[in-house]
């Protein structure tokens, strides 16, 4: 889902390798623009993917194809409770849609016939003052600025869990801190649990975006994230103290391939 609602191919390098691997602003290239949308209570799945597959997602192909490049969506997995209780867990859908660069996104926000607001689009279930979810956008390059871990994650017969986390430092610390103490000391030490398979770190290039950072860390299923980070690992906190993931943050559960692909699909819709 789309912008308007509120304000993979991780960069691989040697298998079981620690690195930070720097991307100069300037040379951003290809971004893809991420909308986790997270139900609320009682809000009925199937009664929203149908609204957003049959009216809203070809809508917004319809006023944007112009600049997207891809246009995919995740069913989310359904968190268990011990997740939810231990970390941010959002349950919905994880949209991403790329774009060649961010020259791209940005002109395809202003001036297009369509306007900015939500008039030109069919409104969801129940109208959109009283949507059954809410929307939290990231934009980031395609390729991480940082791969603190990539080994092989080859084709099998489950599909592999990856979670996805944004997050942002508390107010009183500056982003060079905070980078400091993630990459130095926090990233380090999750590099090192149990069953992670893949684990990244990208920095949104959207002043827009609510959370500047996006971790990416990849599993065989969801025994072995929860074998990883249940119950919550004593990390070594950062100068501002605080537990868990030390962060502001929301998350969400997907696999690694897309239920739907709006660009390339020529399915039926449900």
């Amino acid at each position: 889902m789309t912008e308007p609602f509120t304000r993979r191919a991780a960069l691989l390098v040697g298998a079981g390798a620690l690195a930070a691997v720097a991307t100069p602003a300037a040379a951003v290239g290809a971004i893809k623009h991420y909308i986790l949308v997270d139900l609320k209570p009682g809000t009925d799945q199937l009664v929203l993917d149908r609204w957003y597959m049959t009216f809203h997602a070809p809508q917004v192909r319809r006023a944007f194809k112009a600049w997207q490049r891809n246009y995919v969506s995740f069913r989310s997995y359904l968190p268990p409770a011990e997740a939810v209780s231990a970390y941010p867990l959002k349950y919905g859908r994880m949209t991403e849609i790329q774009f060649d660069s961010l020259a791209d996104f940005q002109e395809s926000r202003p001036n297009n016939i369509y306007a900015k607001g939500l008039g030109s689009f069919t409104p969801p279930p129940g109208g959109w003052a009283n949507a059954g979810f809410e929307s939290t956008t990231a934009t980031v390059p395609v390729n991480p600025q940082q791969v603190f871990l990539a080994t092989d994650t080859a084709p099998k017969e489950t599909p592999y869990l990856r979670w996805i986390v944004f997050f942002r430092y508390p107010k009183d610390v500056t982003a060079e801190q905070g980078d400091a103490w993630y990459r130095d000391v926090h990233a380090k030490e999750v590099a090192r649990l149990p069953g992670l398979k893949r684990y990244a770190l990208y920095n949104a290039v959207s002043p827009a975006s609510q959370y500047p950072r996006v971790a990416e860390l990849w599993f065989d299923d969801y025994a072995a994230w929860k074998a990883a980070f249940l119950p919550v690992p004593k990390f070594t906190a950062p100068p501002w103290g605080g537990k868990g993931l030390f962060v502001d943050a929301i998350s969400m559960f997907v696999g690694e391939n897309p239920d739907v692909d709006f660009v390339n699909d020529k399915r039926a819709i449900p």
